[in-house]
C-alpha cells in the first residue's frame, strides 16, 4: 500500500491560490472600466457622503473656532438695497467697499468676481485700481474655450515639470480682464470648478493646464503669497503639490478633496452692510476677506456632498483653510489602493479558511447569531401565557403553510452562512471610518467590502469540494 505524506504547506498554497483568484475577479472587473467600475465608483461616493455625515454628527458638540476668513457676499439683502446685479453697475460700489475694508488692516482681499471688459467709464476702473493698490488684493480669472486674454496672464504661469503622469484639467485660453484692474492686483488664480459625473463637486484642481503652461487655483495663489513662498519653491509631483511645508494630496488630475470642516467657522457679512460703512474697519484686521456673489439667483452655487448647494466662494475659502490647517482628505488610490485590496484578499481568505481555528471569533459569532439579547428576551416573553398562546397559534399557521416554511428555512440557513461575513463587514466599515475620522485618510470602502465577500464565497465553495473523489487509488 502506498501512503502519501501530507504536505505541511498545502494549506498555504490553497490560501494563496484562492486569494489571487478572488483578487483577480475584482481587479479585472475594475480594469474593464465598464458598468462594474461605474457602479463601484457611485457606491464609494455614497459611502464617502455617509462618512462625512457621521463625522459632522460626532463633531456637533465640539468647540467651534472662528477662522480668519470672512466672506462679504452680494446676497439677497444687497440686491434688495442696491438693485439687481449688473457687473458694470456694481463695479462702482466696489470702490467704496474697498475703502471701508481698508480702514482696517486685512491680510488680503480676494475677489471671486470677474472684472472682464473695461468699464465704459474709464474713470471707474481708474478709481477702482487706486482703491485696490491700498492693500493686498487678489482676483480670479476664468479659463475658457476661446482665448480673449492676449497673453496678459502669462506672468502668473508655471512651467510643466517633466516626467509627470498627470492629466491636468485644461482650458484653451482665458476670459479677458480689465488691464487697469489686473495691474493693481497682487496676483490672480483660476476659479474654474468641475463636477463629477453625478453632478457633485468633491474636488478642486490645484493647477490647470492652459495651452502649454500651468496656472494655479486662486486658493493656492493666496496661500503662497500670504506665506511668502516663491513660485520656484512650488513643486508639482504625481500625487501631491509641495507648497512650503504643506503637501497637498492630489489625484491623477491634480485635484484635491475640498474638506468642508465646520470646526473652522467662516463668517459671512452682507456686501451692503460693508459698503454702507456699518461694519467697523477694525473687524477686518488680519482677516482674509473673500468678496463674491452669494445670492441664490446669481447662479454661482455648487452641489457638494452632505451640505447640498453652497456658494462657489465657500469652495475656494474652505480649500484655502485646508492649506492653512493642513487638514486635507488623503485618498488611497492608484497602485496603493490595488495593493490594499490584494492584502485584504489574502487576509480575509486566510481568516475564513482558518476560521475553525479561531476559537474566540467563533465564540463571538456564535453568541451574536444564536444567543443574542433579542433571542434571550424572546424566550422570556414566551413564558407570558398570552404571548405563548399567540406564538403557538402563529407557529401552527407556519407549520400548515408551505410558503412560510420555505421562508423560515431560507432565513435560518442564510443567517448561519452570512453571520461571519456580516460581522466582518461591520468591523471593516468601523475601521475605515475611524481612519477617516482621526487621520483624514479616505479608503474607498465598497470595493474592499466586495473583496471580503468574494473571499468568503470562494473559501466556502472550496471547502464544499470533496477532493476524495480524485484522490490516488491506494494499493
Amino acid at each position: 500500500m502506498v501512503k502519501f505524506r501530507r504536505l505541511p504547506y498545502r494549506k498555504y498554497i490553497a490560501i494563496l491560490s484562492l486569494a489571487l483568484a478572488g483578487f483577480s475577479v475584482l481587479f479585472v472587473s475594475i480594469m474593464l472600466k465598464g458598468v462594474v467600475s461605474n457602479i463601484l465608483t457611485q457606491l464609494d461616493n455614497t459611502f464617502y457622503a455617509q462618512f462625512l455625515l457621521i463625522r459632522e454628527r460626532l463633531k456637533e458638540d465640539k468647540k467651534v473656532t472662528y477662522s480668519d476668513v470672512v466672506i462679504v457676499g452680494i446676497d439677497d439683502r444687497t440686491l434688495n438695497k442696491l438693485g439687481a446685479y449688473n457687473p458694470l453697475k456694481y463695479r462702482r460700489y466696489h470702490i467704496n467697499l474697498l475703502e471701508n475694508i481698508f480702514k482696517g488692516q486685512p491680510s488680503a482681499v480676494v475677489y471671486d468676481i470677474l472684472f472682464g471688459d473695461p468699464h465704459n467709464d474709464p474713470e471707474v476702473d481708474r478709481k477702482l485700481s487706486e482703491a485696490m493698490k491700498k492693500g493686498t488684493v487678489f482676483s480670479v480669472c476664468f479659463g475658457s474655450d476661446y482665448d480673449r486674454s492676449d497673453g496678459m496672464f502669462e506672468p502668473f504661469a508655471y512651467k510643466i515639470p517633466e516626467g509627470l503622469s498627470i492629466n491636468f484639467a485644461s482650458e484653451n485660453g482665458f476670459e479677458l480682464m480689465s488691464p487697469l484692474v489686473l495691474d493693481s492686483l497682487k496676483s490672480v488664480g483660476l476659479a474654474n470648478a468641475y463636477t463629477d459625473n453625478d453632478g457633485l463637486l468633491r474636488k478642486m484642481p490645484i493647477f490647470f493646464k492652459v495651452q502649454d503652461r500651468l496656472y494655479p487655483t486662486i486658493s493656492l495663489e493666496i496661500f503662497r503669497n500670504i506665506n511668502n513662498i516663491p513660485r520656484s519653491k512650488i513643486r508639482v509631483e504625481n500625487n501631491r503639490v509641495i507648497t512650503g511645508k504643506t503637501a497637498i494630496p492630489v489625484d491623477k488630475y491634480c485635484r484635491a478633496y475640498v474638506n468642508i470642516d465646520n470646526t473652522y467657522k467662516i463668517r459671512e457679512i452682507s456686501f451692503y452692510d460693508v459698503w454702507a460703512g456699518r461694519v467697523p474697519g477694525r473687524f477686518f484686521n488680519d482677516k482674509i476677506v473673500f468678496i463674491a456673489a452669494t445670492a441664490t439667483g446669481l447662479g454661482d452655487n455648487k452641489l457638494v456632498p452632505l451640505f447640498g448647494y453652497v456658494s462657489g466662494i465657500m469652495i475656494h475659502a474652505n480649500l484655502f483653510l485646508n492649506m492653512v490647517h493642513n487638514n486635507f482628505i488623503n485618498e488611497v488610490a492608484g497602485i496603493s489602493y490595488y495593493l490594499l485590496i490584494l492584502f485584504a484578499s489574502f487576509f480575509y481568505t486566510y481568516l475564513f479558511y482558518c476560521r475553525h481555528e479561531l476559537s474566540l471569533l467563533k465564540r463571538v459569532v456564535g453568541y451574536v447569531s444564536s444567543v443574542s439579547l433579542v433571542t434571550s428576551f424572546g424566550k422570556t416573553l414566551l413564558k407570558v401565557p398570552f404571548i405563548k398562546r399567540s406564538y403557538n397559534s402563529l407557529k401552527s399557521m407556519r407549520d400548515r403553510s408551505y410558503g412560510l416554511r420555505i421562508f423560515f428555512l431560507l432565513f435560518s440557513e442564510t443567517r448561519q452562512r452570512l453571520a461571519p461575513v456580516l460581522l466582518q463587514l461591520i468591523f471593516l466599515y468601523a475601521a475605515l471610518f475611524l481612519i477617516f475620522y482621526y487621520f483624514n485618510i479616505l479608503i474607498k470602502p465598497f470595493t474592499i467590502m466586495i473583496q471580503l465577500v468574494l473571499s468568503y464565497m470562494i473559501v466556502s465553495e472550496f471547502k464544499r469540494i470533496d477532493f476524495s473523489k480524485i484522490a490516488p487509488v491506494e494499493k
